[in-house]
Formats: structure tokens, C-alpha cells, sequence
């Protein structure tokens, strides 16, 4: 049977988009838009209000909690209206919850959602508080498929949404297989150009040893692909080498790449230091969306 991110890619009907109103999540907002368009999907528009923060945000002059929700609520029937515009049919879901986190992930889980669309912020703002943060939660937690959308990422075009050339990063890892049917998956939709990277430790030397190590790695990257569904489908690969957040980075700007999938787990290659700046460098840096799931 099936896994919950495997269907999800290939049936994206409901999108779960969680929004904190703030400016990078008016521009995670034109992403659900879009994607709702190209695949016909149903967006469910959700606002948690986390009370650790009820005396940290933009509203001072609203001093109670029923006045803060009331203007909340306010806030998703403007977007409700938005998407309606487009022809997209929405709900939204509006709760207390701390942390916020939880509340989204209730909410995915209730509704079946097939897709999490969140928004970062700064990545002076993510060294300060990644760790712990609600994106970073929903992207070791979350049973569905999280689209993160950064703070350099430029708003979607009006209209539906084609990826045409799309970054795949693995480790070789069960995820990382999972990761790529949802990479395969939009690519076949959008008929995107793909590219599969695998980014080993840098080299202490270049010797005949080491070029062999290089070998070994495309060997298996040919042999992963190979066996998986992107092999029917075609794709070029690509060895990086040294810092992975860097190399994946590196090979998204070369190829101008509109879309990055991650494989992630807890304990793995891409996010098990966070705090050390490996996928907090690829989500804050990246210039377009990166998709990931565990």
C-alpha cells in the first residue's frame, strides 16, 4: 500500500496552506493559489494562534484574545475571497493552539491534507529561532508533504503552476525514495526537466582511491535511480562535493531550478544539524520552493 506522501504527490487534491499573515506568507499564499489551479486541489486556509506570542505580534491595540481572533478571522475571509476570485473553493480553520505547530498538523491530519504549504522567514531570523520553529517541526513531524517557501522566493505567477526544472537531493535513504515520487510526480505533470544530486564529504585527497569513492557514489545513484520510477522518466546526476546545503544550492542556481525535493528524516543527512546551517541554509537561502518529506 501506498505511503501518505506517495499518494499525496501523485493526487494532489487538498492543500493545507498555514499562514501567520505575515509578508512571506502572502507570497506562500500566490503558491497554494497556483498549485490549486494546476491540480484542481481544494486549499483548506489555517491560522493558529499560539498564545506564547499574544503579546509578540502586530496588533498592541488589540488587548483581548476575542478581538485578536475576531481580527484573525477577518484576515482568512479576505483570503477566502482571494482564492474564491480564482474559481479555487477553500475552507478555513481558525484555533488556539501552542505551539502553533500542532494545531497545523491537526488539522492536516483531520482533513487528509495532501500537501502543507508553509512559509520561512529571514535567515537572520531563522539562526535566531529555527530550531524549534514551526516549519522546522512540521518538516521532521509531519506525516505529509511540507513546500516551504523562503524568504527569497518570488511570489507565483497568476495562474496555474508549472515546475520545469526540478532539483532532487538523496541520501539514499528510504525518504529519500519517497522523495522521489513527489519529485517525479510534478515533473511528470509539468513535463520539468530533473536532476538528481548526491553530495558526498569532502575529499582529503585525489588519489586513485578517492576517484574510485566517486565511482562507488555515481554507481549507486545510478543504481537508485535505476530502480526507481525516475529511471523511466529520465533524469541527469549529479556528484557535489563538500558542504551539502551549498552543493544543492549550487546545482538549483546553475540549472535555475523552480522547485528542490528533500528526502528528510530525523536523524538524516539533510536535517539532523539544523542548527549547524545544513537545511537552514537550503530553506532560507533558496531562491525557489523546496519540497520535503520524512
Amino acid at each position: 500500500m501506498p505511503t501518505i506522501a506517495e499518494r499525496s504527490c501523485k493526487s494532489l487534491k487538498r492543500i493545507l496552506f498555514g499562514t501567520d499573515f505575515s509578508p512571506v506568507a502572502e507570497r506562500a499564499t500566490s503558491y497554494a493559489r497556483a498549485l490549486a489551479l494546476s491540480f484542481s486541489a481544494m486549499v483548506e486556509i489555517v491560522h493558529v494562534f499560539d498564545a506564547d506570542i499574544f503579546l509578540d505580534d502586530d496588533e498592541p491595540r488589540l488587548r483581548t484574545l476575542s478581538d485578536r481572533l475576531a481580527n484573525r478571522a477577518g484576515r482568512l475571509q479576505a483570503l477566502t475571497t482571494a482564492f474564491s476570485s480564482s474559481g479555487i473553493k477553500t475552507t478555513t480553520s481558525l484555533s488556539c493552539d501552542c505551539p502553533a505547530w500542532t494545531g497545523l498538523l491537526k488539522v492536516a491530519e483531520a482533513d487528509r491534507a495532501d500537501l502543507i504549504i508553509a512559509a520561512t522567514r529571514s535567515k537572520a531570523q531563522l539562526k535566531r529561532v529555527f530550531a524549534g520553529s514551526t516549519v522546522e517541526k512540521l518538516i521532521r513531524h509531519s506525516a505529509r508533504p511540507v513546500l516551504t517557501i523562503g524568504p527569497h522566493v518570488e511570489s507565483a505567477a497568476d495562474g496555474p503552476l508549472s515546475f520545469r526544472r526540478i532539483v532532487y537531493g538523496t541520501d539514499f535513504s528510504p525518504e529519500a525514495e519517497k522523495a522521489a515520487d513527489c519529485a517525479l510526480s510534478f515533473a511528470a505533470h509539468d513535463g520539468a526537466r530533473l536532476y538528481a544530486c548526491h553530495v558526498m564529504a569532502p575529499r582529503t585527497d585525489h588519489s586513485k582511491t578517492a576517484v574510485s569513492a566517486e565511482g562507488d557514489v555515481r554507481e549507486a545513484l545510478e543504481r537508485q535511480i535505476s530502480k526507481s520510477s525516475l529511471g523511466a522518466y529520465g533524469c541527469e546526476l549529479t556528484i557535489g562535493e563538500g558542504d551539502p546545503a551549498n552543493a544543492i544550492l549550487a546545482l538549483a542556481a546553475e540549472v535555475n531550478a523552480d522547485l528542490i525535493v528533500l528526502g528528510a528524516r530525523r536523524s538524516s543527512f539533510w536535517l539532523t544539524h539544523v542548527e549547524r546551517g545544513v537545511s537552514l541554509e537550503v530553506l532560507a537561502q533558496a531562491h525557489c520552493p523546496v519540497l520535503t518529506i520524512h
